[in-house]
C-alpha cells in the first residue's frame, strides 16, 4: 500500500529537482570563458602529464623492488581486514541498546581510550541512490 504523504513529498522533491536542472543551464551561459584562460587551461594540462609521465618513471622503478611489492600487497591484504573487522563490529553492536537511535560507548583498548559512537539512523533510498 502506497503512503499519498510520501508520494507527494516525491513529486515535490522531483519539481525541485528540474528546478535545480533549470537553475544550472542559466547559469552555463555566465562561465568564465577567454583567450588567455584557454592558454592557461592548455599549459595546466600540459605541465599535468610531465608530471605525470614522471611519477609514473618513478614508480616504474619501484615495481623492480621486491620488498615494495611484498609491502603493498600486504597493505591490501591489512585494507580487507580492516574492512571485514569493520563489518563485524557494526554487526556486533547492532543488538546493542537497540532501543536508543544515538549512543556512545567508551572502551580501553590496548591501552588507549576509544570513543565508540553508534548512530541507527533511517537512510531514503530512491532508485538505489542515497539521498543526503
Amino acid at each position: 500500500m502506497k503512503n499519498k504523504t510520501v508520494e507527494n513529498l516525491l513529486v515535490e522533491l522531483t519539481r525541485l529537482q528540474d528546478k535545480i536542472f533549470l537553475d544550472k543551464t542559466v547559469l552555463e551561459d555566465y562561465k568564465i570563458k577567454s583567450d588567455r584562460l584557454t592558454q592557461l587551461t592548455s599549459a595546466r594540462k600540459e605541465m599535468s602529464e610531465q608530471i605525470k609521465e614522471e611519477k609514473n618513471r618513478i614508480e616504474n622503478e619501484f615495481y623492480q623492488d621486491e620488498v615494495y611489492e611484498k609491502v603493498k600487497n600486504d597493505s591490501r591484504t591489512h585494507k580487507n581486514e580492516v574492512k571485514k573487522k569493520i563489518s563485524e563490529i557494526k554487526q556486533a553492536t547492532m543488538t546493542m541498546n537497540p532501543e536508543q537511535t544515538i549512543f556512545t560507548i567508551d572502551y580501553n583498548v590496548l591501552g588507549e581510550q576509544l570513543k565508540l559512537q553508534i548512530e541507527r539512523r533511517p537512510i531514503l533510498y530512491i532508485n538505489g541512490k542515497e539521498q543526503k
